[in-house]
């Protein structure tokens, strides 16, 4: 006879057991995670949490809001690895959570003229935004993106997908209003797009640089925290930010901490490196300094 275990569920459980089928979480499930999590945070933290869970649920869903939660709750509690600087932790991992795409912009340009129950308004201003057709492709999941990115890259034209396509997100007609809330309302296939695993897999492998230099190098976990605001917005800027936190964590704090770089004063590292992130397109002068950098703690 064969014996079924009924496993909990988890905060990470399948999206689509929470879209096709199963259970579907109903928002007084997070406020409930929020309130006992909330017992167990510093008195300073509990108000960005409190924002960030609400914030969520309107973003994305009760399900990311108790990942957010999760995330943070592995810093608290008996078991939890003390963070020098947890509310900016905090606030920073909810600003990287609401990533901007193109359903994020049309939720806010929504919320900005009235929310669902809007009515077309002539006189509202539009909100003119250039995304990256690389960016746009990136909302279908991924089994659809890759063969389109795949395409571009057999005929060759693999840096078309970098342009820039021109988006409107207007209120001005009925026929306008009703494009902005269908595109808001996309926020339900966000969770299957390519972009929604990247994130997922960009700020679990952020988490992990922070749990790690706990152990290696603690007086470097601020500043590792603080890599993250290199990360910002849409377009070349996202793409820009997030080639130089790559080339800050690829060249000087993973081998640092894999033992591979001795290098002890790391976080003076980061800043260094930081300071020569221009943010544009050419990270010459970054990759120039953190070779710099690699050399001299390899020369000693």
């Amino acid at each position: 006879m064969k014996i079924r275990v009924k496993v909990p569920p988890s905060p990470y459980r399948l999206l689509k057991e929470r879209y096709f089928g199963e259970e579907t979480r109903n928002p007084r499930e997070a406020r409930a995670a929020l309130v006992r999590l909330s017992a167990r945070l510093p008195v300073d933290v509990v108000p960005i949490v409190s924002e960030a869970v609400h914030s969520l649920i309107d973003y994305q869903d009760p399900d990311y809001a108790l990942a957010y939660l999760d995330r943070i709750g592995r810093y608290v509690g008996p078991v939890g690895v003390t963070v020098p600087n947890l509310p900016e932790l905090a606030q920073l991992l909810s600003d990287r959570m609401h990533f901007e795409d193109p359903i994020r912009i049309a939720q806010l340009k929504l919320t900005d003229v009235g929310g669902v129950n809007a009515e077309a308004d002539g006189q509202s201003i539009d909100r003119v935004e250039r995304f990256r057709w690389d960016e746009v492709i990136a909302m279908l999941p991924p089994k659809a993106a890759a063969p389109a990115l795949d395409i571009f890259k057999r005929l060759r034209l693999a840096r078309l997908t970098r342009r820039s396509v021109t988006l409107r997100f207007s209120a001005r007609s009925r026929f306008s209003l009703r494009k902005l809330k269908w595109l808001a309302a996309a926020r339900i296939t966000r969770p299957f797009s390519e972009r929604f695993k990247k994130e997922r897999v960009w700020v679990e492998r952020w988490l992990h640089m922070v749990d790690r230099s706990l152990v290696k190098q603690p007086e470097a976990t601020v500043a590792i925290i603080r890599t993250a605001n290199l990360i910002k917005g849409h377009g070349d800027a996202y793409q820009n930010g997030l080639a130089e936190w790559n080339v800050i964590i690829d060249r000087l704090v993973k081998p640092t901490c894999d033992g591979d770089l001795p290098l002890p004063k790391l976080g003076e590292a980061i800043s260094e490196a930081r300071e020569a992130a221009g943010g544009g397109q050419d990270q010459a002068r970054l990759l120039d300094a953190v070779e710099q950098l690699r050399a001299q703690a390899l020369a000693h």
